[in-house]
């Protein structure tokens, strides 16, 4: 539902698979060894030089033994393989740790480092033959390289001897000063050029937009404080700022930034309603096709949804606290008993109370445990569309919402926009519909044909669900998911917990550092560093073959 394209303008250079920001440091030190050693400047030539690298890398954050190790989150790159081998009392660098020929450099950590200026990816435009660190990126390794200098494994890298194994302790030695846990106590080497980087580098709207969202997270970490924050809470805080009784009100130069996390989040809630209807329409007429053997006529469809309907009343109530009602029930009733259990009257800003029978979120997670293709599922979805419509749908609405205009529209008639739904779904709202009008709208018009557009475009790979064969219905005997995408919740706390900003999100009693206080109070940090360590390198000229 186009999250896609609106978490990069959030968190533009952190995305969901770059929760690590050492890794900037060590694939610079990586790059910037590569280059200075007498090899031919290839992709083979580079993977070579590489993967025994990043094998050791990985089995060193493995066995590493500092205190600071007890707060690391997973994303280790390479570690469902070498995980296992942890124990063991020595490691072959040569050993198979990734499918990936470039590991999680080319996986993952590239395309970020490239957008926040520590590398060069090689193409026609540039000349290069292979990637290359820029004076930044050659500032990062060199204050890499300082940290781990004196242990006896970057001796060994240093001669490129890597064809016999590593015992444990060597590794353990090198983790202590090169494990991704130890970035938030390197002041004396790569801590202060990553958090410059990651709050100056980019264009004026990366850096604000990144900037604002890493402060975000600070002043959002003082919310419950006596309990951990995982991404289910972060998603909740950000769209009602409220989480058991306890509540988040930005400071006032970080509404707009919370507003917009509110936007995302409401959309998530959009989005979740579309894909699981889908797997209600898939997996209901699976079961009325001999999965998928014979076709289905629409109407026999219809025919299903509001006899669902119809039998809600007798089925589990999902925890929930949901106004009765039939396919017959007027759509404007149904409404209005719902605003007069949920305020949605509070402004874009504000706190929205929280109902734990009703809320979107309470909505969202019946729908999700449950899991089941009945009425109440069907009525609890009809539900958050409305109370979504109620939020950010109506036209009162729009002036509390004018700067995130685009935030809405992203998807536009594509991508089911949010906008152009809401507009759509006012206009039908006048038709005074029932309940199982307003289903049989949404999922033909926004579940069907949405699901034929976006299949047909991934063909000749076959992932459709269901199409339309005439007045019928196909099924295919494929999964139909329905949950939210990643909300980057892990990359971001992590980043700002790895920087030195704020003790861990896993646990209780978070507390800011006093960078972290000075980022949060004065709006940003002293920048420089990066550009200061990074001039001796830019006076040496560009890297040649």
């Amino acid at each position: 539902m186009s999250s896609d394209r609106i978490l990069p303008s959030l968190s533009p250079g952190i995305n969901v698979l770059t929760i690590h920001p050492r890794y900037w440091s060590f694939y610079s030190w990586v790059l910037d060894d590569f280059w200075a050693a007498d090899l031919p400047r290839t992709r083979k030539a580079f993977r070579d030089f590489y993967r025994p690298r990043e094998a050791l890398f990985a089995m060193a954050c493995h066995v590493c033994d500092a205190p600071e190790h007890a707060t690391l989150v997973a994303n280790v790159v390479g570690s469902r393989r070498v995980g296992p081998k942890a124990r063991d009392a020595e490691f072959d660098p040569r050993f198979d740790y990734i499918k990936e020929a470039l590991g999680g450099y080319g996986l993952y950590y590239r395309s970020a480092m490239e957008l926040t200026g520590a590398l060069i990816v090689a193409g026609p435009a540039n000349g290069f033959p292979f990637d290359a660190p820029t004076p930044a990126g050659r500032a990062l390794a060199a204050a890499f390289r300082g940290a781990v200098s004196r242990t006896r494994l970057a001796a060994k890298l240093r001669t490129g001897a890597l064809a016999a194994p590593v015992p444990r302790d060597v590794l353990a030695e090198f983790a202590r000063a090169a494990c991704l846990c130890q970035l938030r106590v390197a002041e004396s080497h790569d801590l202060p050029l990553l958090q410059d980087l990651f709050l100056h580098s980019g264009t004026v709207g990366e850096i604000n937009s990144r900037g604002e969202t890493l402060r975000m997270l600070l002043d959002l970490s003082r919310c419950r404080p006596a309990e951990p924050i995982g991404q289910d809470d972060f998603r909740q805080i950000i769209y009602f700022r409220e989480l058991d009784g306890s509540r988040y009100e930005p400071r006032a130069e970080l509404v707009g930034v919370g507003r917009r996390w509110r936007v995302y989040q409401g959309r998530e809630y959009f989005g979740y309603v579309f894909n699981r209807l889908l797997r209600w329409v898939s997996r209901r007429g699976l079961a009325e096709t001999d999965a998928g053997l014979t076709l289905l006529p629409l109407h026999r469809l219809w025919e299903l949804v509001a006899q669902a309907l119809d039998g809600s009343a007798a089925e589990p109530d999902m925890g929930l606290a949901l106004p009765e009602a039939r396919g017959s029930t007027q759509v404007a009733g149904f409404l209005a008993a719902l605003k007069g259990v949920i305020d949605t009257n509070s402004g874009a800003d504000a706190v929205w109370p929280r109902h734990e029978g009703l809320d979107e979120h309470a909505l969202y997670q019946a729908c999700r445990d449950f899991d089941a293709d009945d009425g109440r599922t069907l009525i609890a979805l009809l539900a958050l569309i409305l109370l979504l419509r109620e939020r950010f749908g109506l036209p009162g609405r729009a002036a509390g919402f004018r700067q995130e205009q685009g935030l809405l529209a992203e998807g536009g008639a594509l991508r089911n926009g949010m906008a152009r739904f809401m507009h759509l779904l006012n206009q039908r709202l006048l038709r005074d519909p029932t309940m199982a009008e307003l289903a049989r709208w949404l999922i033909e018009d926004f579940v069907i044909v949405q699901h034929e557009r976006v299949a047909a475009a991934k063909l000749p790979d076959d992932t459709y669900r269901v199409r339309r064969v005439s007045d019928s219905l196909r099924f295919f005997a494929q999964e139909a998911q329905a949950g939210f995408n990643d909300s980057r919740f892990t990359a971001l706390s992590t980043t700002v917990h790895e920087l030195g900003w704020v003790t861990t999100f896993r646990e209780a009693g978070r507390e800011l550092t006093p960078s972290g206080h000075a980022l949060l109070n004065d709006g940003d940090l002293p920048g420089g560093a990066l550009e200061t360590a990074a001039a001796g390198y830019q006076a040496q000229g560009r890297m040649t073959a």
